[in-house]
């Protein structure tokens, strides 16, 4: 079932785009028989401004996936690792299995040693349908996943079963090690901030001491204790970007962390920790991005 706050948004959206070339054309009809309209052309006008940015907000931008490259370094040494990360798809509600295939293949086309997926791969129990291009993604080192919020709200235990069923495995408070021989990272998978139990004590049994730290989380918020546990990076998502911006002004919705409001996209220095947060590829709440396009994020760490 498809969220209540969804059907408003899509309902108003709908009704915002039927109304206003109505109200236009019924300006424009009453200027020429000579009517005193008023004020109503200017109202014309930028209903006409709306009206454009509701539909390349809703239906362009929305699927114009780009994919960027950050830099990072964790360390003084010249191994690299290619990590591709992939967050928020929340398949199900405005996107589903054709969108799946489309950030499959751009992942792949990257060439990619290692994927991650930062949780929120789901947002309603029929998403889990559209899963299934996912187990097609192709790396050196395979496909890691934690659960986000909207995961545990459609079911955890289901949602693990389906991604595990397809090539990827859920990291719930464990470390395993990814890499060449003699040059492998501890790759750090929590529970969700929210809804899991993020438990460092038993994700960090094994590390090795001296080992270089990748941490991965849904919410950024857990940068807080990995910077106390002495995390070398962060991998996280559940911001979105903010999904809509505007220029000077940045994310027009209020983030929902706990973490100051402009932690939210993008690489950060936390301390002695970095911080990366993907904009995500899929939407929540409306189906609208705007000076937010979907992205697959590629972090070249260097370590």
């Amino acid at each position: 079932m498809i969220p209540a706050v969804n059907l408003v948004t899509d309902a108003a959206i709908a009704s915002f785009l039927a109304v206003v070339p109505v109200f236009v054309i019924l300006t424009v009809r009453s200027a020429r028989s000579g009517r005193n309209v008023g004020f109503r052309p200017l109202l014309a006008f930028f209903g006409v401004v709306l009206w454009l940015v509701a539909v390349y907000g809703s239906f362009i931008e929305p699927y114009r996936l780009e994919i960027r490259t950050y830099p990072v370094t964790v360390g003084s040494g010249d191994a690299v690792l290619r990590v591709a990360v992939v967050s928020d798809v929340h398949l199900g509600l405005h996107k589903g299995t054709g969108w799946a295939e489309k950030v499959v293949g751009r992942v792949n086309s990257v060439r990619p040693d290692l994927v991650l997926l930062a949780g929120d791969l789901v947002s309603v129990p029929s998403g889990m349908e559209s899963f299934g291009p996912f187990g097609e993604l192709e790396s050196r080192y395979g496909t890691y996943v934690v659960l986000g919020n909207w995961d545990y709200r459609v079911g955890a235990v289901d949602v693990r079963h389906c991604i595990e069923s397809r090539n990827a495995e859920v990291l719930t408070n464990e470390t395993v090690m990814v890499g060449e021989p003699g040059r492998e990272i501890a790759l750090i998978g929590l529970d969700d901030w929210i809804y899991g139990d993020p438990d460092w004590g038993a994700a960090l049994v094994g590390v090795p001491d001296g080992a270089v730290t990748v941490a991965v989380g849904h919410e950024p918020d857990i940068v807080s204790a990995a910077e106390v546990n002495g995390i070398d990076l962060v991998i996280s998502g559940h911001t979105h970007g903010g999904q809509v911006r505007l220029p000077l002004i940045g994310a027009v919705p209020h983030l929902p962390i706990g973490l100051p409001q402009d932690f939210d996209r993008g690489l950060f220095d936390y301390g002695q920790t970095k911080l990366f947060i993907s904009p995500g590829v899929g939407e929540s709440g409306t189906r609208i991005r705007f000076l937010q396009p979907p992205e697959i994020s590629v972090l070249e760490i260097r370590y």
